[in-house]
C-alpha cells in the first residue's frame, strides 16, 4: 500500500475542497506543480486528487498536456462550474468507492462502520433510478410510476399487458429492475430482465405509456445481481441498448451555452472523457449502447458538434444534413 493513501479521512477530503477552489478561481488552468505547491502536498497526491473528483465527484476537469512535459506540467481546469459538490447523495457504487477510501484512510472506522450498515440496509431494495428532470402526463401518471416502483423495489416478478410499436397487445413476465426517467423524450421506461442473456434473456425496456396493466407475474422470474442491473442503467443512453459498444468521439464548439449543455447533459457518463482543445473546443468521448438515440443527441446541437468517430455515425450524420440542404435548394443565401 502506497504511503500517499494512508492519510487521514478529513485531511484529504480538506485538500479536495481546496483545489476546487483553486481551479474555480483559476479559469485557464492550473498545473499539478502550481496545485500541489499551494495545497502543500506532493504532485503525486494532488494527481489522485484530480482522478478522484472527476471519477468520484463527477468533476468536468480538463487536462492538457504538450509534447514531453512532465506530468507535473499538465495544466488542469473546470471546464464548467456548473457541478454538484461535494456529493450528499450517493449510489452504491459511489458509496463503495467511498468505502475503499476510506479503507485506507486513518481515523475513519466510525464513518466506515455507518456507510456499510446504511449499505447493506439499502442492498434489500432495489434502487430505483430516476435521471433528469421528472414529468408525468398521460399514461404515465404519478400513481403508476409509484405502483410500479413498488415492483421494482422488491425485485417482485411482474405480468405487463403492453402495447408493442404495433398496436398490439402482448403479456410479458418479467423482473422489474428499474425505473428510469429519459429526459430527452420525456417518458419513463421500466427496465426489466427476463433472464440470462445466453439463453435468449437479457434486460427488455418497456414505455410505461404503453403499458395497459400490470400485476403478479403466474411464473416466477430471478432478479439478476444487482450490479449487472447498475451496469445496465448506466451503459444506456436513454433506453437504447445495442449488444456491441460503439466508442464515440464528438467535437463541441465554444459557443454560446454549448460547452455548459454538455457537461450538464453528460455528467452522469461513466466512461465519458473531455479532452479541452487550444481553440476552445472539447472533445468528447464515450462507449455507447447503440447509436440513433446518440446522433438525435448531438444533432439538436446543430453546427457547434461534429461527429469524428465511427466514420459509420460521421457518414450517417452527414447524409442527414445533404437532405436537410436539399430540402431547402430553392432558397437563396440572405433571402
Amino acid at each position: 500500500m502506497l504511503e500517499r493513501d494512508r492519510r487521514p479521512a478529513d485531511e484529504m477530503f480538506q485538500r479536495v475542497i481546496m483545489i476546487v477552489n483553486l481551479l474555480m478561481s483559476a479559469p485557464e488552468g492550473l498545473s499539478v506543480a502550481h496545485i500541489a505547491e499551494a495545497v502543500g502536498a506532493a504532485p503525486a497526491v494532488v494527481r489522485d486528487d484530480l482522478y478522484r473528483l472527476a471519477d468520484y465527484a463527477r468533476a468536468p476537469l480538463a487536462v492538457s498536456c504538450e509534447g514531453d512535459e512532465r506530468e507535473d506540467d499538465e495544466i488542469w481546469s473546470l471546464a464548467s462550474k456548473d457541478f454538484a459538490f461535494p456529493v450528499t447523495g450517493l449510489s452504491p457504487r459511489e458509496a463503495r468507492t467511498l468505502l475503499d477510501i476510506l479503507a485506507r484512510a486513518e481515523g475513519a472506522d466510525g464513518i466506515r462502520q455507518r456507510l456499510q450498515a446504511s449499505l447493506a440496509k439499502a442492498g434489500v431494495r432495489r434502487r430505483v433510478v430516476k435521471a433528469g428532470r421528472t414529468i408525468y402526463g398521460d399514461g404515465q401518471e404519478e400513481s403508476k410510476i409509484d405502483a410500479l416502483g413498488a415492483y421494482v423495489a422488491e425485485r417482485a416478478s411482474i405480468r405487463i399487458v403492453y402495447t408493442d410499436r404495433h398496436d398490439r397487445l402482448t403479456q410479458r413476465d418479467t423482473c422489474p429492475v428499474a425505473l428510469v426517467y429519459d429526459w430527452r423524450t420525456c417518458a419513463w421506461y421500466l427496465y426489466g430482465h427476463i433472464g440470462p442473456r445466453g439463453a435468449g434473456g437479457g434486460f427488455r425496456h418497456f414505455r410505461v405509456s404503453r403499458i395497459v396493466s400490470f400485476g403478479p407475474a403466474a411464473m416466477h422470474v430471478d432478479a439478476p445481481d444487482d450490479g449487472l442491473v447498475e451496469e445496465h442503467v448506466r451503459s444506456c443512453w436513454g433506453v437504447e441498448c445495442s449488444s456491441t459498444p460503439v466508442k464515440v468521439v464528438v467535437r463541441f464548439a465554444d459557443d454560446h451555452n454549448v460547452l455548459d449543455r454538455l457537461y450538464a447533459d453528460t455528467t452522469d457518463r461513466a466512461d465519458g472523457e473531455y479532452e479541452a482543445q487550444s481553440d476552445g473546443s472539447v472533445i468528447y468521448r464515450d462507449t455507447m449502447p447503440g447509436c440513433n438515440e446518440f446522433r438525435a443527441w448531438v444533432a439538436t446541437f446543430g453546427e457547434s458538434a461534429e461527429i469524428l468517430e465511427p466514420p459509420q455515425l460521421r457518414r450517417s450524420m452527414a447524409l442527414a444534413v445533404e437532405r436537410v440542404l436539399d430540402r431547402y435548394a430553392g432558397l437563396r443565401l440572405g433571402s
